[in-house]
């Protein structure tokens, strides 16, 4: 599970992007199934990732405390009993940072380097993150990491099969690439028209406190450097035969940054000031609404790529399926065979979808992000605010939120209120620590 952080849906070159040079993630779409109605748990990091490990939607618990419970099941300790060596390289953002707090190995995980503190686990000391080029440097690392990892767990003395979560870097601000990344891209001046209208907007609000074209380079040059980083573990899969029977899923954590609410507030405007580097945080949404921290498609929706050359076809689109965060958990247990302990899950098996069958999904999803809801029953979506649904989208016919038809449909507006209303008084377990602001988290 390779998992970008704050890439959006549209900055792969194979997912429309007019300037990202990805080779070898595009080969990976090629040689497998890119999804376009992918969807994670939750607009921004922490708890999107929470729902891939559990297979829970956030507001069951994590919301409250935003620290995953050591007791819970999880898609590592469900690989590890079925006999699976299990590692996570890269990001945490699933506890809190403080000594005592739940570690990787309280999750099943055998191996672990964590992008920072939680709980006395390995990561980077202060020498190494105050090195100019860390952050730009650390995919690299990572991949590194990887690789060590499978070499220990695919010789000749270990026949175990290796599960690897690595959560890496890009494009999460701040993006400060080395000359040698930043180098590709020298020269790259930016059109508007090459972009989608909600984009176009975005780089217009961009290029009023910065050269638009610098913070493109940047963001380019970030994700390139990425592309090339795990070209190099496809690579050492393919060379030690590997590769066919290795699943492997590249996605993204939300929708782009910087957060839809500040742009439209405009506070983001003084950090602009404080550090230049979050000017280069201008990645696309595709052709969607808004971005990272909003219910609309630009916050949720993502790049999601399948590659498994014994078993899934190869160059195939599916544009009908939708995949969401949850489904993680119960689609890999199912795939590996593995025996899924009782209790609440709110993901289901998409297995056939990553075997190349196309999907109906028929149980309604839904998105908390603080008092709002999202929902997505069939092809109406509804965002509620303060107890009412106000807004509503035919998302098939209107997948970039255009048309807001609750005037029109007043009857479905009011179901839909009816069904998120008994959802959040089925949904919440009872809060047990004091609950965390969003904000004030993903500022650090």
């Amino acid at each position: 599970m390779i998992l970008a952080d704050d890439l959006g849906s549209g900055d792969l070159h194979c997912t429309g992007h007019p300037y990202a040079k990805t080779p070898n993630l595009d080969n990976l779409a090629d040689e497998g199934i890119r999804f376009e109605r992918a969807y994670m748990a939750a607009p921004w990091s922490a708890p999107s990732r929470y729902a891939l490990m559990s297979g829970k939607y956030p507001a069951r618990y994590f919301d409250n405390t935003l620290t995953i419970r050591p007791e819970e099941p999880t898609i590592t300790k469900i690989l590890k009993d079925s006999g699976y060596k299990t590692a996570h390289i890269g990001k945490w953002h699933l506890s809190a940072r403080e000594e005592g707090a739940v570690t990787p190995a309280e999750l099943g995980i055998d191996h672990h380097f964590l992008t920072s503190p939680a709980g006395n686990s390995r990561t980077w000391t202060k020498e190494e993150r105050d090195q100019e080029y860390w952050r730009a440097k650390t995919t690299d690392a990572y991949v590194d990491m990887t690789i060590d990892f499978i070499k220990k767990n695919s010789s000749r003395d270990s026949s175990d099969p290796f599960y690897i979560n690595l959560w890496i870097y890009p494009t999460h601000s701040y993006i400060h690439p080395t000359p040698e990344q930043l180098a590709v891209y020298k020269g790259l001046k930016v059109n508007l028209s090459d972009f989608s209208p909600y984009q176009q907007e975005f780089l217009k609000f961009v290029s009023q406190y910065g050269d638009i074209n610098k913070s493109m380079q940047a963001y380019c040059a970030d994700i390139t450097a990425m592309d090339n980083a795990l070209g190099r573990l496809f690579d050492y899969l393919k060379k030690n035969n590997l590769f066919d029977n290795t699943l492997i899923v590249f996605t993204s954590d939300n929708g782009p940054g910087p957060l839809t609410k500040q742009i439209e507030s405009k506070s983001i405007e003084a950090r602009y000031k404080e550090d230049p580097d979050l000017l280069n945080s201008v990645g696309s949404a595709k052709i969607y609404k808004e971005r990272k921290l909003s219910l609309h498609e630009g916050g949720l929706r993502v790049p999601f790529i399948v590659s498994w050359p014994k078993h899934v076809p190869s160059g195939k689109i599916d544009a009908k399926t939708v995949i969401h965060g949850t489904d993680w958990l119960p689609t890999i247990a199912a795939i590996c065979e593995a025996k899924i302990p009782e209790g609440i899950y709110d993901g289901i098996n998409v297995e056939n979808a990553f075997y190349g069958k196309e999907i109906q999904r028929t149980a309604a999803l839904y998105w908390g992000q603080e008092e709002s809801v999202g929902t997505l029953q069939g092809n109406w979506k509804g965002i509620m605010e303060k107890g009412k649904v106000t807004e509503l989208y035919d998302i098939v016919k209107d997948p970039l939120e255009k048309n807001n038809l609750k005037a029109n449909f007043p009857e479905t507006a009011s179901k839909m209120e009816k069904q998120i209303s008994d959802w959040k008084m089925n949904i919440k377990e009872p809060k047990t620590e004091k609950k965390i602001k969003h904000t004030k988290k993903i500022k650090k």
